[in-house]
């Protein structure tokens, strides 16, 4: 017998009010783990986003950023 087996067959034996409780706790364990299907398929866009590859509109230089940097108060 599997734990999904297991888990309908002793949940069966509980009253109703009881089985509420376990199945609040298998969404309690999806929400912190995350074991949530995923229901959209992503755009190449928003998956480079997520990943962290982003380009900025127009591209400056290491002098304009470090000038940008110290005109706030900070340094390289």
């Amino acid at each position: 017998m599997n734990h999904l087996n297991e888990i309908t067959t002793h949940s069966q034996k509980l009253p109703e009010s009881l089985q509420k409780e376990v199945l609040d706790f298998i969404c309690f364990l999806e929400d912190r783990y995350s074991f949530k299907p995923i229901t959209q398929q992503l755009t190449d866009e928003e998956i480079e986003q997520a990943c962290g590859i982003l380009q900025a509109p127009h591209g400056i230089t290491l002098e304009q950023m470090d000038e940008a940097i110290k005109k706030r108060g900070g340094s390289l």
